[in-house]
Order: C-alpha cells, then sequence, then structure tokens
C-alpha cells in the first residue's frame, strides 16, 4: 500500500512539473575523462556476471560552461580500456530534484524518480525545464525556453532485462532580425523518441549473448520540416578459450553488430550497418579485428576496416593503442537542430546529401595512471571526412507574423555540405590533488582541410563567394573542471571553457573571424541538513559576449540561486 501512495505522488508530481514547462538543462559534468573502456560487456570473462545498471543517471549537478544549450564536445571518441576512477563521496539516492532562478528570470528545474514497483519491475521518470524571459540588450528577442520529459521502466525476465523508455523534448528560440526590430515569432522544435532493448542475462562465454534494440523517433518544427527515424540493432557474441584452454584469464569473442537507420526528411533514406569482428584479450594486451559493411539507398556498399589494438606495460599503468576504422551514417535533421536550433532550410534536398562517409579514421595515442592519482592522455586523430554539414547564412528567410500580418526578414543559417580532413591533436589528465580535491582538464587542437567546393541547400547562398573555410569550427577547444570539498557543509566548483579561432561568413558575405570564446563558471553548494543543500551558481562569470553563431551573441553574466534535494 504504502509503494502504491509513493507511486501515485510521484506520478501527479512529475504532470504538474511537466504542465508547468518542464524542460531539459543538464548541467552534468562528469571529471571521469572522456575515455572508457571499448570492450563491451559480452566481451569479459565473468561467469556469474554482475547485474546490469538501470541506466537512468541520478545527476551530481555542478556549474557548466554552456549557453543556450550549445554543446562544443571535443572530438574525441572512447578508446582506452584503462578507466577513470573518480569518487565525490556522493551517496547515491534514487531521488533528485533541483530548482532555482537566474538573475534574467531564468527559472532551472529539475526533477528525477527512480522506484522499484516490485522484484522484477523498476521505473524511473524525469522533468527537466530551463528557459529565460528576459531579452540580451544585443539580440532581441532572445528569450529561449527548454523542456523534456523522460519516462524508463526496466522488467526482469529469468533470461534477461528489459528497458523501455520514453523521452519527449520541446525547445523554444527566437531568430534576430536583419532590421533591429524585436521579432515576436518563437520557433518551436519538438521530438519525440521511444524505444526499448533486450540485455540478455550471463555472458558470452561460452554461450550465445545476445542484445536487441528498437526506437522510433519524430523531430519537427511547429509549422515547418518534419522528420521520421526508425532505428533498430543487435549484438551476438561467443566466447572461449580456443589459444590457451590452461589460462582463464584469456579470451576470444567472435560477434557481429548489426545496425538498420531509416529516416525520413521528405524523401527516405536507408543505412543497414554489418559489422562482424574477433576480439582477443589477456593480461597486457586486447584486440579488436573486424570490417564494417554499409548498405545504403541507391545500391551504394561501403567496406571499412575495424581494427584496435592495445598494449599494456608496467602493471597496466602505461597503455599505447592504435585504432584504424570508418563509416557512414545518415545526416539527420534531429542532429544538425540540435547543433544549430538557428537553420531554416526546408531539406526537400536533404536526401542528396544525407550520407556522411568517414573514409578513414585514424586513432593512437598512450595513456597512464601516474601515483595513483593522476591519469592521462596524450593521441592524434586523423579523418577524410565526405559530405559533412557546415552553416552558411540564409539571407533571403521570411517569416510571417499571424497575429498582424508583419513579415521580419530574418538572420537565419543554411546547410553547406563540404569534403575535409582534420588532425586532432588531444590531451586529457584528471587529478585528484588531495582527498578533496579533483581537477580535470581536456585540450583539443585542431587543424582543418577542406579540399572541394561546398555545395549549398540554397541555390542563391551557392552562387556567393566560397571559401575553403572549416565555419564554426574551433582552431582549439578546451575545458577545465574542478570539485572542492571544503567540509560536509560546503562544496565549491569551477569550470572554464575556451574556443579558439573560428571562421563566419557574416551579412556582407565575406569571412570573419570570430573572437575567442571564453567561459568561466563557479558554483557553490551549502549543506543545510541531510540531503537538503542551497546552491549559488555563477555563469559566464567576465561577461563575455562570445558568438557561437555569427550575430547570436551570449547572454552574458548571470546568477543562480536555489536547492538541491536528494531523497
Amino acid at each position: 500500500m504504502m509503494k502504491a501512495k509513493i507511486l501515485i505522488l510521484s506520478i501527479l508530481f512529475v504532470f504538474v512539473g511537466f504542465v508547468a514547462n518542464a524542460q531539459t538543462h543538464n548541467e552534468h559534468v562528469t571529471v571521469e575523462g572522456s575515455y572508457r573502456p571499448q570492450i563491451r560487456r559480452s566481451e569479459r570473462l565473468v561467469k556469474s556476471p554482475e547485474k546490469p545498471d538501470n541506466e537512468f543517471v541520478i545527476p551530481d549537478y555542478k556549474a557548466e560552461a554552456k549557453d543556450f544549450s550549445f554543446n562544443y564536445n571535443m572530438e574525441v571518441e572512447t578508446m582506452s580500456v584503462v578507466p577513470y576512477k573518480a569518487e565525490y563521496g556522493v551517496e547515491s539516492k534514487n531521488n533528485f530534484l533541483k530548482a532555482g532562478l537566474g538573475t534574467r528570470l531564468s527559472p532551472v528545474f529539475l526533477f528525477r524518480h527512480y522506484s522499484d514497483l516490485s522484484k522484477t519491475m523498476s521505473l524511473g521518470v524525469g522533468v527537466n525545464h530551463y528557459s529565460s524571459w528576459l531579452n540580451n540588450q544585443e539580440y532581441k528577442k532572445s528569450s529561449f525556453m527548454n523542456n523534456a520529459f523522460n519516462m524508463m521502466a526496466v522488467n526482469k525476465f529469468r533470461g534477461g532485462q528489459l528497458r523501455s523508455f520514453a523521452d519527449y523534448k520541446y525547445d523554444m528560440y527566437h531568430l534576430r532580425a536583419y532590421d533591429g526590430v524585436e521579432n515576436p515569432n518563437g520557433r518551436n522544435i519538438h521530438s519525440v523518441n521511444v524505444g526499448a532493448k533486450w540485455l540478455a542475462s550471463g555472458s558470452s562465454y561460452r554461450n550465445i549473448y545476445t542484445e536487441f534494440g528498437g526506437d522510433y523517433r519524430a523531430t519537427w518544427i511547429a509549422g515547418g520540416t518534419t522528420e521520421h527515424q526508425l532505428n533498430a540493432n543487435a549484438h551476438l557474441a561467443y566466447s572461449d578459450n580456443w589459444f590457451n584452454h590452461k589460462n582463464i584469464n584469456e579470451l576470444q569473442t567472435l560477434a557481429t553488430d548489426l545496425d538498420v537507420n531509416y529516416n525520413n526528411v521528405y524523401q527516405g533514406q536507408l543505412l543497414v550497418a554489418v559489422n562482424p569482428y574477433l576480439t582477443l584479450s589477456g593480461d597486457f594486451y586486447h584486440v579488436h579485428a573486424g570490417v564494417r559493411i554499409d548498405f545504403k539507398t541507391g545500391g551504394n556498399v561501403g567496406f571499412y576496416p575495424d581494427v584496435l589494438g592495445s598494449v599494456f606495460v608496467l602493471g597496466n599503468m602505461l597503455e599505447f593503442y592504435a585504432k584504424l576504422g570508418g563509416r557512414s551514417k545518415i545526416n539527420t535533421f534531429a542532429d544538425i537542430i540540435a547543433e544549430n536550433p538557428f537553420v531554416t532550410t526546408n531539406f526537400t534536398g536533404f536526401s542528396e546529401f544525407g550520407y556522411e562517409n568517414t573514409k578513414i579514421d585514424f586513432q593512437g595515442g598512450a595513456k597512464a595512471k601516474i601515483a595513483n592519482n593522476i591519469d592521462a592522455h596524450i593521441g592524434v586523430r586523423y579523418r577524410t571526412i565526405k559530405n559533412s554539414v557546415f552553416f552558411l547564412p540564409d539571407y533571403d528567410f521570411y517569416a510571417k507574423y499571424d497575429e498582424d500580418g508583419s513579415v521580419y526578414h530574418l538572420q537565419a543559417f543554411d546547410l553547406l555540405i563540404n569534403d575535409y580532413n582534420v588532425v586532432n591533436i588531444l590531451a586529457d589528465v584528471h587529478w585528484k590533488a588531495m582527498e578533496k580535491l579533483d581537477i580535470a582538464a581536456e585540450l583539443s587542437i585542431n587543424r582543418y582541410t577542406l579540399h572541394q567546393p561546398e555545395i549549398a541547400m540554397n541555390q542563391d547562398v551557392a552562387t556567393t563567394q566560397r571559401y575553403t573555410t572549416p565555419w564554426y569550427n574551433p582552431s582549439f577547444t578546451m575545458t577545465v573542471r574542478g570539485d572542492y570539498q571544503l567540509d560536509e557543509t560546503w562544496k565549491f566548483n569551477a569550470s572554464m571553457m575556451v574556443l579558439g579561432k573560428r571562421w563566419a561568413q557574416n551579412l556582407e558575405r565575406e569571412a570573419e573571424q570570430l573572437q575567442p570564446a571564453f567561459d568561466v563558471q563557479l558554483g557553490a553548494d551549502y549543506q543545510i541538513v541531510e540531503d537538503l543543500a542551497a546552491f549559488v551558481e555563477i555563469h559566464n562569470l567576465f561577461h563575455q559576449k562570445y558568438q557561437l553563431y555569427y550575430n547570436y551573441p551570449s547572454l552574458g553574466f548571470e546568477v543562480f540561486a536555489g536547492i538541491k534535494y536528494r531523497f
């Protein structure tokens, strides 16, 4: 009876939060770094495997360098099998609430609930909201809103687990008018994603291990483009000690991955990828050898190597790795609009350019654990990519305001499809300086070489002067994060994001270098009672009005205050 009451109250609470414009403001900062094991769970030698986690994240919120929910992730990929280990002393709780308000009348609300309804079923729900009600003086109208509702369930059976989920997102942004007037039009972006995944019990050791999943996603702009996606995937594996029966620590695995992606934006695109491979693992090495075969609409077939090797020395304190791969992927409307919500092309010809092809993807480097409190990585990555998406201004976008029939000439962006090579020098370090202090830093130095003229979605843009310029891609990206726990009452955190030289095409259709972005954020928590804390966050400490996209400045300095509660 008690569990039923708790469930009813939780659902009512989530419903009220959702009606109140719940939204996604993910401030989760991981200090663990970017490199985690590449080995699949099915490839581990575990005759009595641990129960899979529920995968419903209860966040530990800290300040993060961000604005308008734009994400400039470093161009890295999980490689190392030497994992980071970071412990904050945070007691695990199944429920979390964060609520606060910023000085620009910016409400922040986040709720997470996870409970076991029975011995065989668990339920998780989440509500997020983040918005700004006041305008940036340099950009009117600049208010925005992000919302999200999440639900997931785990059903346990004798043969495995079934994880199902449903997500809804609703974001609203304003486009800037050319003549400086206030544009009352807000573009409303919606996304619905539902799916399920089956994970078998046991492991692949002398058994066939299986995972199956599928999902449907719809993304649309109210009154504009709509995209439908259908995705399915499968993983099968079998492991044994074929090469050395006496050494139980050595394992060989035969496996295959299958991914099916169907995308429709006015036209349909299909991508089927088959990836069989063999892995060999031992005390001081890991080898992954396979091939990826992509079947695309129109009968095109791509073959790519899938090879990875790691060697561990000095008692696994030092790892050297190398990887060679490649792949095709569909450039989806959902991914593009999430990166740049000001894109306005009608996408009617998008399917002509819809496959991005990474012909060569080489990575190599070294990772070390130093004195048990420093994890360091340095590496290099080289890629040759065809049909990648870049952004240029759309000079001829007009929108009609339904209330009074006014027509606005708005500053929006069109898509360019271009081929390029990129070299990334990567560095990543995590230092647990003392029991109460954690510091992490990441650096990516990027060099782009564009070797083919751009093809514009909008023919008017295609006829303008062309530049072999990696629009909006920074010459380097650096992030630094730190967490300090003074005592049982006070916790402090800080983060810094720096984006190096970036180029944009201005309103005169000329290349213009944007100022480097430098964003510092600070945060502090004061423990009022057990599990209840007050927080303060300062975003964009130095009030730098950097532009992530041309003529759309950041909001600048803002202070947030509120409470966090775990229960």
